[in-house]
């Protein structure tokens, strides 16, 4: 063949290609559909589970999103930080492909949401793409792999056992799938981008920008046509750009609008636009995309804040983990809609979410219910964050991950913090010293995909401050304990943000008494008390949190770890618990009393009045029991059978007893230099003024003589580290010489990560002398006492003083059956009630339907409570009835559980059991068939109840 017949076959060539696109786009727009029904699972690894001709009939017919762990067992014998569910392991889903052969020449992809973990994706045998992080979306090009007009089966094979997690991940396809077929030219994935780079009154610019990919060898000529649409769904701007693409390239077409009376995104007032792009050819369309965006503008300022549109809004935020529940990791639109909508009636205005990429559905609920967000990519940066010995390299790794987030994530409005990760410096300086460089390089990763939002991180290293570390970054978050302050002090043109508060833990419905002698005075009965006076070693009790919001204006505001109990890390009983305690609501969404103490703070015009605990307390009859009134009021009344107790009003904090222990004598077994037993009693309590005995002191003990014999109610002690490593014994003694044990405590190792230095032993007991005598010290600490303090009447540490301000106390209320009321009032003025009342014997099993309609789409589900009540239809706070339930219509059962961090009832049994008088059992409305639903519970001994609901054809 001469040259001129080559470039000629050559000509011929590109015009067949370009009528085929053409042909293409004339004949075919580009369509996604649903790729979640019919897929085919198991567990374990079978040879050859990627070929066509494998048998899958016996394998598990499955929905995804899908969680393959969640069904358990639960492991009694491994730690809980994941659950105690089967969450490593190898699996396989399966599913047929058929596309009509008229198809061919499209380019056909798979988009996930999310496979945990490291998926790899097999067509017809061959092996079409691999994902290597279990949070972030992906797409995989199946074209090539492909027999149009014949059958097709899809193979995904994942692998949890390399991964690591601090909480529950989940396994498997926990996400939607989405079939994409799309022309060879067509808007590139993730590649609009709507911003509003100015917004002043009711004006506002929008750029659009459209990237396209062009998959041919040829030159493509077409146009991109914008629409915008009001929020009312009206055309309100159209703007076309004509774009040439060159062979096997993208290109991008940027469109620039001037709007006029905009509706501003606002978080009480979420409205969205829609921009509808369409990709046409020769005049015809052939790819449509429709994205939904807001007008704002926000700021995050050094030293007032964060700004929305124009005003201050304080973050009154919290931080979710991406498991609900019972349901497991398994996203479901209905569930996670169901907790955001929770969170705002208690005043929560902003979501993190920690410490990964949520569902994209996730966030379109944020955008539509008018909610802030905190975007987090990882979990730290090796392990847990998809790479295990330094595998896969990091920029690579990074860079991958970022690109795939921010373009999914980049036009919700709802988003105003990109996070690069959660406690990623756990020092100053790394070993090969690059800190600094690997946050910017970080921080660039996001910056080429979207420059409209801060970059920011969660620390929790105070002394990172002292490094230019965090120089690069738009802004910081911090995690606990006014960890920022360092940071202030260094870097005072950074805006702040409060990234991790509180943890503050407790079990619902779980009142102990007495009180907690400290924040991290735990039950040993591996509950933590419903008073909501416990937190973690490292954290605090919201009023503290209050207090420090209140004091720095300059920070953006607080996410509180955690809206919801969720699945692993039960701090503070790891070994034992499946679930964790920080929740403000329990796993099954129930809110615990701390979640009245948020709402009348967070909400002080909605009329809030809570009253805790319970009134059944039969053993305590003549006995106090101490009250606490949740209120947005300022002041409360409380009532017991009709007498008044009296009014309180917040701020109002009992006295401080004298410490009869100032001025008397001390005595010790032994002494350090400048370390006397009289600095003890001669001074208040400061670190550098204790006693501590000698090094070869092995029966140290350290004593103090009243003077006279007295009644004591009360003794504190405070140590020169955490109070679990010294373990003694409480001593008294009428003459100084024979001793009798009035209370004994172990050295422990728990709780991990820190603890209180203070000790506090109740009592009641008439002595002249006490004394400590150690018995064993841990972790390298010696005997000493920095405090020790005697007291007539009972004794609350200062930690608990702030518990006064934001919440109404009556810690001696005499109990006795019967009703116990609560008037709150505001400015001299009554706002409303609460009541709890005694409780008799269960009589019927109560059911409620948070929703009685559902749609027949195979995804939608009602929570439906069950409460124990007695013949009057009080609520019985300490039931623990087992429940037998069964369901009936076109229905399934999503889940059930009770909400106890120490259950190992699987969540997909027909049964479970009444914890505090309460559980709940989620239903789900199958695919495709309308009719009722009925829910029937049985209960021994109580009589049979049902609940119907109804699903509507979809």
């Amino acid at each position: 063949m001469t040259p001129r017949q080559q470039s000629q076959m050559r000509g011929r060539l590109r015009v067949a290609l370009f009528a085929l696109a053409f042909s293409f786009a004339n004949t075919a727009l580009a369509r996604e559909a649903d790729f979640n029904r019919g897929w085919k699972f198991t567990w374990g690894d079978p040879s050859g589970a990627e070929q066509l001709a494998f048998d899958d009939l016996a394998w598990q017919t499955v929905r995804t999103p899908h969680d393959a762990a969640i069904a358990g067992p639960f492991d009694p014998d491994v730690d809980g930080h994941a659950a105690k569910l089967p969450w490593r392991g190898v699996g396989w889903y399966r599913k047929w492909l058929s596309l009509d052969r008229r198809e061919e020449g499209s380019r056909v992809y798979l988009d996930f949401d999310g496979v945990m973990a490291a998926p790899k994706i097999y067509v017809n045998g061959q092996l079409a793409g691999s994902w290597d992080y279990g949070y972030t979306p992906f797409r995989i090009d199946i074209t090539e792999h492909l027999r149009f007009g014949r059958a097709n089966v899809v193979a995904l094979r994942f692998n949890t056992r390399r991964m690591e997690t601090r909480w529950y991940p989940g396994a498997g396809i926990y996400r939607k799938v989405k079939l994409v077929v799309s022309p060879p030219t067509h808007l590139a994935h993730g590649g609009t981008f709507v911003t509003t780079p100015e917004v002043a009154g009711d004006t506002a610019t929008v750029v659009v920008t459209n990237e396209v990919a062009n998959h041919l060898p040829i030159v493509s000529p077409l146009s991109v046509v914008v629409r915008l649409l009001a929020p009312d769904g009206s055309t309100v701007a159209e703007s076309t750009r004509d774009l040439t693409i060159a062979p096997k390239s993208d290109a991008a077409a940027k469109h620039e609008f001037q709007l006029t009376g905009v509706q501003r995104w606002e978080v009480d007032a979420p409205s969205l636009y829609s921009a509808v792009t369409e990709l046409r050819i020769n005049g015809a369309v052939v790819d449509r995309r429709t994205t939904s965006f807001g007008v704002r503008s926000f700021e995050f300022t050094a030293d007032d804040g964060f700004w929305l549109n124009g005003r201050r809004v304080e973050l009154h935020g919290v931080n979710l983990h991406h498991d609900l529940g019972p349901l497991g990791g398994a996203f479901n639109r209905q569930a996670a809609e169901r907790q955001l909508r929770i969170m705002q009636d208690m005043g929560v205005n902003a979501i993190r979410t920690s410490h990964n990429p949520p569902a994209a559905e996730f966030l379109d609920l944020c955008d539509q219910l008018g909610l802030l967000v905190w975007d987090e990519l990882f979990d730290k940066w090796d392990a847990t964050a998809g790479r295990v010995n330094g595998e896969p390299s990091f920029v690579a790794h990074l860079q991958r991950h970022a690109s795939a987030f921010v373009r999914r994530d980049r036009n919700h409005p709802s988003v105003i913090v990109w996070s690069i990760g959660n406690e990623i410096l756990n020092q100053p300086h790394d070993l090969e010293g690059k800190s600094r460089e690997r946050v910017r390089t970080v921080r660039d990763a996001f910056l080429e995909h979207d420059t409209t939002r801060p970059v920011g991180l969660g620390c929790h290293i105070p002394q990172t401050a002292e490094s230019d570390i965090l120089a690069d970054l738009d802004l910081t978050g911090w995690n606990y304990q006014r960890r920022y302050a360092l940071f202030r002090k260094r870097f005072p043109e950074t805006p702040i943000v409060y990234s991790e508060s509180a943890s503050t833990v407790s079990t619902r419905g779980f009142y102990e008494l007495p009180l907690p002698s400290t924040k991290c005075d735990y039950s040993p009965e591996n509950q933590v008390s419903a008073f909501e006076l416990c937190a973690a070693p490292w954290a605090d009790l919201p009023e503290v949190e209050f207090d420090r919001m209140r004091e720095d204006r300059f920070v953006a505001g607080e996410f509180v770890w955690t809206g919801f109990d969720y699945l692993g890390e039960p701090t503070p009983f790891a070994a034992v618990a499946r679930s964790s305690y920080f929740g403000i609501c329990d796993l099954i969404g129930l809110p615990k009393d701390r979640f009245y103490l948020y709402r009348s703070v967070w909400r002080p015009e909605a009329a809030t009045v809570h009253l805790a605990p319970h009134w059944n307390w039969p053993e305590r009859i003549g006995k106090e029991v101490p009250v606490m009134v949740y209120t947005s009021g300022d002041s409360a009344e409380l009532f017991l059978n009709g007498r008044s107790l009296g009014v309180r009003r917040k701020g109002e904090a009992p006295p401080r007893p004298h410490n009869l222990a100032l001025g008397a004598a001390a005595t010790a077994s032994s002494h350090q230099e400048g370390a006397g037993p009289e600095l003890l009693t001669a001074t208040s309590t400061q670190r550098d003024s204790h006693w501590a005995a000698d090094p070869g002191d092995k029966k140290a003990w350290v004593a103090i003589d009243l003077g006279d014999e007295q009644p004591i109610e009360s003794v504190a002690l405070q140590f020169p580290r955490e109070s679990k490593y010294y373990g003694y014994q409480l001593q008294a003694s009428d003459d100084g010489v024979a001793w009798r044990t009035i209370a004994t405590k172990q050295a422990s190792e728990s709780p991990r990560w820190g603890g209180v230095n203070e000790a506090v032993h109740s009592l009641s007991v008439t002595s002249r002398w006490f004394r400590v005598a150690f018995q064993e010290c841990l972790d390298g600490v010696g005997p000493g006492i920095v405090g020790f303090s005697v007291f007539a009447s009972p004794y609350e540490v200062n930690y608990f003083r702030p518990t006064y301000n934001d919440r109404i106390r009556w810690n001696e209320v005499v109990y006795e059956p019967g009703l116990l009321e609560a008037v709150a009032y505001k400015d001299g003025r009554p706002i409303g009630k609460a009541a709890v009342r005694t409780a008799g014997p269960v009589k019927r099993i109560l059911l409620e339907a948070d929703r009685t309609e559902l749609a027949a789409d195979g995804e939608d589900v009602a929570f439906v409570t069950a409460t124990a009540v007695d013949e009057n239809g009080t609520p019985c706070p300490l039931a623990d009835n087992a429940l037998q339930f069964s369901l009936t219509g076109p229905c399934e059962l999503a889940g059930a559980d009770n909400g106890n961090p120490l259950s190992l009832d699987p969540f997909l049994d027909d049964r479970v059991p009444l914890f505090n008088g309460q559980a709940m059992i989620v239903v789900r409305a199958l695919e495709g068939t309308a009719g009722q639903i009925q829910l029937r519970v049985e209960s021994r001994g109580l009589p049979p109840q049902s609940i119907r609901l109804e699903s509507n054809g979809s």
